[in-house]
């Protein structure tokens, strides 16, 4: 018995120009109903809910992403370079690898994404009352009309689609945790709902592209013949990842102990 497809599956088979008339009308439908009526609910959030929502915005900044991830591909080389051991040198390599997956990820989608919003040229929510949820002065380079899409939300969705790539068994998580602090950018009014969702889902789509071009080459992602594309050095990364838990959990035994009242701690 043949399996009917879902709802995504038939999406992804309709015709180029189906996929855009799709997705123009989804765009046109959260421009005229969605963003308008999310704005007003944001405008009523008193000053202590804006100051926290205001708080976890910056993490969808790139800056520090691109500093560390940066800073630490530049250390990863440097041990490499000094490194005899040739298990340690692989080591290092795959960090290195995949530091530049993150930052080449994060700093393309964010420039380009950058270029977009400057060249359609939507106006910021602040001009609702005065110019409408449609206003659009392209080519003005303005960052007040350099609303759609948000730059914020491409960062968090391009680190959130990196590290779903990486860690595939967490990216639920991950990609609850990034829909929220993408959401921050219209829960405080700087952008719209459309443009924080337009916004992370460039950012996602762009980390899997970028895997994708790369399993091409057969560098840090390999593609096998059934389609599917994995992490290349699956079983050092796991290593890692599980030395580093059992330390964490050897940790958190330790202070458990040491913390449990009538209980000697260990010498």
């Amino acid at each position: 018995m043949a399996v009917s497809p879902t709802l995504p599956e038939r999406i992804w088979r309709l015709a180029a120009f189906e996929k855009a008339a799709l997705a123009l009308s989804v765009l046109v439908c959260a421009f005229l109903i969605i963003d308008p009526l999310v704005h007003n609910v944001v405008r009523g959030f008193d000053t202590e809910t804006r100051h926290f929502f205001r708080s976890l915005t910056y993490l969808g900044k790139s800056n520090w992403i691109l500093i560390i991830s940066g800073g630490l591909i530049l250390f990863f080389t440097w041990m490499g370079a000094k490194q005899t051991s040739r298990r340690r040198n692989a080591g290092y390599r795959f960090a290195q690898q995949l530091l530049l997956f993150l930052f080449a990820t994060v700093a393309l989608s964010g420039i380009g994404v950058s270029l977009l919003k400057n060249i359609l040229g939507r106006a910021r929510p602040k001009f609702f009352e005065k110019l409408g949820p449609v206003e659009f002065q392209p080519f003005t380079f303005d960052h007040d009309f350099a609303s759609f899409p948000s730059g914020h939300a491409t960062t968090t969705g391009a680190l959130v689609g990196v590290l779903a790539i990486v860690w595939p068994g967490a990216r639920v998580p991950l990609f609850i945790a990034g829909a929220w602090i993408a959401s921050t950018r219209f829960l405080i009014d700087a952008h719209y709902f459309s443009d924080a969702v337009a916004g992370g889902a460039i950012g996602v789509a762009f980390a899997y592209f970028l895997r994708d071009r790369l399993a091409l080459r057969d560098w840090l992602f390999r593609r096998y013949e059934d389609g599917t594309i994995k992490l290349r050095g699956r079983v050092m990364l796991r290593s890692v990842t599980s030395g580093l838990t059992s330390r964490f959990e050897a940790l958190g035994r330790d202070l458990i102990e040491r913390t449990t009242p009538g209980k000697e701690p260990r010498q």
